[in-house]
């Protein structure tokens, strides 16, 4: 028990989803008290009229819908209410803001706690340098010269921080990813290389189109996702190739998709503005016993070689995914040990429990240097 009963605030947008609050129950096994906001109503692609969020049974009582502005927004939407309020309702000890630095709510919330006098923290997920306008960097500014500690999902978002000039103490706490039952892949027919995520050009479909084209054996092409891209998709010439197409899922019906595939990619295209993130999908597929191919974007190769569960290739470079997928459909055996390294591996270093203790880590030591 490390929280010591101390009371953690948790102000989260991610957290309209259940699968992300898990951590902040591996946070209260630790000792925490946690006390969790929410927006009350949020927008996504799969729900443009919106959908209200709902608690993991183990957060009800700790877990509040504070109306927004701007819902499905995520940097710029704000709480409709004051602060102040919520802070003296619940008397944190420290608070955790789901929130870049350049976030209108990270502000709302910061200068909050500031006045408060209650330690407090953000995240940061951003990996490449890019530019925002004067008002973000102005958010920015303010937060990274407050907060008393910083989330890094990754070590570069980690650099980023320090290169923006963060203060505060600074540890990598990765993405929160299901907690889900291991269980064997369903095995009927062609290989199946499987794809999850938005149809854009910067998650690597071109590329994807292009190695696939160049196998020389049958396959199923198996894409989980819409997008601008659909259309293109549906009309490519996928050589020795069939397309299965699944739209509008949920995130607690992939792991039966999941378990469809032989491989899954990932071949995402880093942009000017964006380099992928972490990769959720690498994660979720490895506890799926399902191995894993990712381009060289981003965060793609820490996660993939921390976890020990597949193989990188040169983003942009069709050939050689189309080389990585021949050689693991030529041997059925490198695929099963990718796997089952892969799911030990996200299971040692991603997993919620991980994720929790790495913060509370994070929060301790900040609170020891305040």
């Amino acid at each position: 028990m490390t929280g010591e009963g101390r009371t953690l605030l948790v102000v989260s947008h991610p957290n309209v989803f259940t699968h992300n609050q898990t951590v902040y129950m591996r946070m209260a096994e630790l000792g925490w008290r946690i006390a969790l906001i929410v927006p009350n109503r949020w927008r996504d692609e799969y729900s443009p009229d919106g959908f209200i969020p709902q608690p993991l049974p183990g957060l009800v009582g700790r877990f509040a819908r504070v109306r927004v502005a701007r819902p499905g927004s995520i940097q710029r939407h704000f709480y409709v209410t004051r602060p102040s309020r919520w802070l003296a309702q619940w008397r944190p000890d420290v608070a955790f803001f789901e929130q870049e630095p350049f976030s209108i709510p990270g502000l709302q919330w910061g200068i909050a706690c500031e006045r408060a006098g209650i330690p407090w923290g953000l995240q940061g997920d951003e990996n490449v340098d890019r530019p925002f306008p004067w008002p973000a960097r102005l958010i920015r500014r303010w937060t990274l010269r407050h907060g008393d500690y910083f989330a890094a999902r990754s070590p570069r978002a980690g650099d980023m921080l320090r290169q923006w000039g963060a203060r505060g103490q600074i540890g990598v706490v990765p993405h929160t990813i299901p907690e889900w039952a291991p269980s064997l892949p369903r095995r009927d027919g062609s290989f199946t290389i499987g794809f999850a995520g938005r149809l854009v050009a910067a998650k690597g479909i071109p590329d994807l189109m292009a190695a696939v084209r160049q196998l020389e054996f049958p396959f199923r092409l198996l894409v989980v996702g819409d997008g601008p891209m659909r259309a293109e998709l549906e009309r490519a010439d996928l050589g020795r190739g069939v397309l299965a197409l699944r739209t509008g899922v949920r995130t607690e019906q992939m792991p039966a998709l999941y378990r469809e595939m032989d491989v899954l990619v990932l071949p995402s295209r880093t942009t000017p503005t964006w380099a992928e993130q972490f990769g959720r999908v690498l994660c979720e597929a490895l506890l799926c016993g399902i191995p894993v191919v990712g381009s060289s974007s981003g965060e793609i190769p820490w996660v993939i070689e921390t976890s020990g569960g597949g193989r990188t290739f040169p983003e942009g470079d069709a050939t050689a995914l189309a080389s990585v997928l021949s050689e693991l459909h030529a041997d059925p055996q490198a695929r099963a040990a990718l796997a089952q390294r892969g799911a030990e591996g996200v299971e040692h270093h991603f997993s919620p429990r991980v994720a929790a203790q790495a913060l509370d880590r994070l929060i301790r030591t900040a609170l020891r240097s305040r």
